[in-house]
């Protein structure tokens, strides 16, 4: 069991679940409608889809995951899962960082391609959850796995409730990986249950509003 739940935290990382969503979203049939067509990313063309996944996995993992380890190898953090709540600071703040960047380059796209709000929403939410979770972790040790799984299914929610078609397996999808990543962390004792439920709730809930006021409103 434990190389199991080991595997979890590893393949469902905070930093991968970005492009979880997007993969998920992007390549799961939704009807076309007029007024969903434009929040739709399945309706993507195929060019537009990899650039965005591209992007999203430069800005959001693959930057951040080099900044980790170039912090391990010059001995400024212990653990590349950053187990010391104190060495935690500037690992979050260049997150935080990059998905402005991210932001940036979509507005950049936007001149070129019509975007939906979903992905600008996801930069956001990536940025704000990065720089709360900043702050709550100079007091209180943070779960970010949890956080992961918190954007998960609170962009999962967001996106669903505005497509014309509601594909529910996808939100069970999600449903379960959240709860395999949130027990692996309970088993290999990492985090406290109320570590993981502020961190679940940080992740779920900055994620679904930000989402659900940019269809609204962006």
């Amino acid at each position: 069991m434990k190389f199991f739940f080991t595997f979890i935290t590893w393949l469902f990382m905070p930093l991968s679940m970005p492009l979880i969503v997007l993969l998920v979203v992007m390549y799961t049939p939704t009807y076309l409608e007029f007024s969903t067509q434009t929040n739709s990313l399945f309706f993507l063309n195929n060019g537009v889809k990899l650039f965005l996944l591209r992007s999203f996995a430069l800005f959001g993992f693959v930057f951040p995951v080099i900044s980790i380890l170039i912090l391990k190898y010059s001995r400024q953090i212990d653990s590349l899962q950053l187990d010391n709540q104190r060495q935690r600071t500037v690992p979050l703040f260049l997150s935080g960082m990059y998905a402005i960047m991210l932001f940036t380059l979509l507005m950049r796209f936007q001149s070129q391609v019509s975007l939906s709000a979903h992905l600008f929403s996801l930069t956001v939410s990536g940025a704000i959850i990065a720089f709360v979770s900043l702050l709550i972790n100079l007091r209180f040790k943070v779960s970010l796995h949890a956080s992961g799984a918190g954007i998960l299914l609170g962009f999962m929610f967001s996106y669903y409730m505005e497509q014309s078609l509601l594909v529910s397996w996808p939100i069970y999808m999600c449903s379960i990986v959240a709860g395999l990543i949130i027990a692996s962390r309970i088993f290999l004792r990492k985090h406290t249950i109320s570590e993981l439920l502020i961190g679940f709730n940080i992740g779920f809930f900055v994620t679904f509003l930000t989402d659900y006021l940019f269809v609204l409103y962006f």
